[in-house]
């Protein structure tokens, strides 16, 4: 069998007018430009303190650019920008747009960066650090602070015994300095601030721990309105009528998880000693929701495992 020739086909060089030529350059170069200024830019959550080590756990969204070792920081409130340029002296010096020197500082390892000017420190996450207090927080000295923008919390739990009091202090309001006490059943576990509604303002979560093997869980919770004023945020109480009060003997965790509060508790079974539940792990996902009588915590998810 005679094998087929082979044809080979001839290319022809495609030919362009300089105006088409010119436009596909501009549209490289400009495509070029924009991956360059854009590949090193990545958003951060900033906060500025005039105390090395103690961040004030308020942070403002920033964003936080790095091409050749100069530096920009750049946000839209109280964060002043920043444009930093390398000092060939030493690694993690730089000078400012004014002339001043800012130094790199350890401290948070691989979840963020701290710079120092003068005596301010301006701390950059990458990810947004827990608002929060811990029930030693709570119980010592004068309390423990959070701040939201202007926003100031002071929140102070007594432990004095199984019934105590938790006092909170608002400054900042459009209103005017806000107090609230709570006779609470048990001790104060943790404080946590968030915006789960998502309406720029934030709310404030107690979670409460009876005295007692059941440690049944409790909630106070109060709502920003609009940095005026504050209004307490209301959490149902299991009723036996539910799916999700079977087996439930306390034991609660409270927990902020994206735009939810999170609650847990192990399930029991007939028979179950309090030390040892058998029936897993219940976890119940509630949305904050403007009611007419108020700010209301609604169960929306509700999952045994």
């Amino acid at each position: 069998m005679v094998p087929k020739p082979v044809t080979h086909h001839r290319r022809h060089p495609i030919k362009l007018s300089p105006l088409a030529l010119g436009r596909i350059l501009l549209t490289l170069l400009i495509t070029a430009l924009h991956q360059t200024a854009t590949a090193d830019t990545v958003q951060a959550h900033c906060e500025l303190v005039s105390e090395y080590g103690a961040p004030r756990n308020s942070t403002t969204p920033c964003s936080f650019s790095q091409r050749q070792g100069y530096i920009t920081i750049e946000s839209e409130t109280d964060i002043p920008l920043l444009d930093l340029s390398p000092e060939d002296s030493a690694p993690g010096n730089y000078t400012d747009q004014d002339g001043s020197r800012v130094y790199r500082r350890r401290g948070l390892g691989k979840d963020g960066l701290i710079f120092q000017s003068g005596k301010q420190f301006l701390y950059v996450y990458w990810s947004m650090p827990a608002l929060g207090c811990d029930a030693t927080a709570l119980t010592k000295g004068d309390g423990c602070t959070l701040t939201w923008g202007s926003l100031r919390f002071t929140v102070k739990a007594s432990a004095t015994g199984s019934i105590n009091t938790l006092a909170l202090q608002v400054n900042g309001l459009a209103n005017g300095p806000a107090s609230f006490s709570d006779i609470i059943d048990g001790t104060a576990n943790k404080t946590e601030m968030a915006d789960l509604d998502g309406n720029g303002w934030p709310e404030i979560y107690t979670s409460i721990s009876s005295a007692g093997s059941g440690s049944y869980g409790s909630l106070v919770a109060y709502a920003v309105n609009a940095g005026k004023s504050l209004s307490p945020i209301y959490l149902p109480e299991l009723s036996n009528k539910e799916a999700e009060a079977q087996g439930y003997m306390g034991h609660d965790e409270f927990a902020l998880v994206g735009n939810r509060l999170v609650r847990r508790y192990p399930v029991y079974n007939q028979g179950d000693t309090n030390s040892a539940p058998s029936g897993g792990i219940r976890q119940l996902e509630y949305q904050l929701h403007a009611g007419e009588a108020g700010w209301q915590l609604v169960l929306d998810r509700s999952a045994q495992h």
